[in-house]
């Protein structure tokens, strides 16, 4: 998981966001997943929400997928992953001044007819969240499986398939983005380097 950074970092700097292939091996995709639905079978998720605070509500007509909060203390590749966000939080710190301070982490599950219609990754009236990253971890995804990240890149639209091991970062409050309608279980490990609210 010793990705080189400053690759990230002018990529950040210059067009905002980047997709990284192959970030994690098999066997650690393999771990995440076995971590993820292991979870999800003893009921630990909870489905998704929108807004924050007491404004919190489920709105399925946004979006339909579950989540599975992760702590700071968490074991094995997680944990790894966690460790490797809080160097790049410090890399970006020092060459983009960001103040960063923190990650915050999920599991995400989708079913099968699930979605996250287009958004930005803050709340009204916050600017917390800077950089979004999400890691695929969906063993052989085939295209018409749908769940692909739509994202906006300004007169451009992307489209990324969910495929294991992919990693994808962006500037949260830059671009818009969604997930389009999935048509088998997709699951990620989908979280935000923050500065304080």
């Amino acid at each position: 998981m010793l990705k080189e950074k400053t690759a990230i970092i002018e990529a950040l700097a210059n067009e905002g966001w980047l997709v990284i292939p192959d970030f994690l091996n098999t066997q650690q995709i393999l771990q995440l997943r076995e971590q993820a639905l292991s979870g999800y079978a003893a009921g630990k998720f909870k489905q998704a929400s929108v807004g924050q605070g007491n404004s919190k509500t489920i709105q399925t007509e946004i979006r339909r997928d579950a989540v599975l909060w992760l702590d700071d203390h968490e074991a094995g590749v997680a944990g790894e992953f966690l460790a490797w966000l809080a160097e790049l939080r410090t890399e970006l710190n020092q060459a983009l001044f960001l103040s960063l301070v923190e990650a915050e982490l999920h599991f995400a599950l989708y079913p099968e007819g699930g979605f996250y219609r287009k958004h930005i990754d803050n709340f009204r009236g916050s600017s917390a969240r800077l950089v979004t990253v999400i890691l695929y971890l969906n063993q052989d995804w085939q295209p018409e499986q749908g769940g692909q990240l739509r994202i906006y890149l300004g007169n451009e639209v992307r489209e990324i398939a969910p495929q294991a091991g992919i990693l994808v970062l962006f500037l949260s409050e830059r671009f818009e983005h969604e997930v389009l309608p999935t048509e088998a279980e997709r699951l990620s490990l989908t979280g935000w380097l923050r500065r304080r609210s």
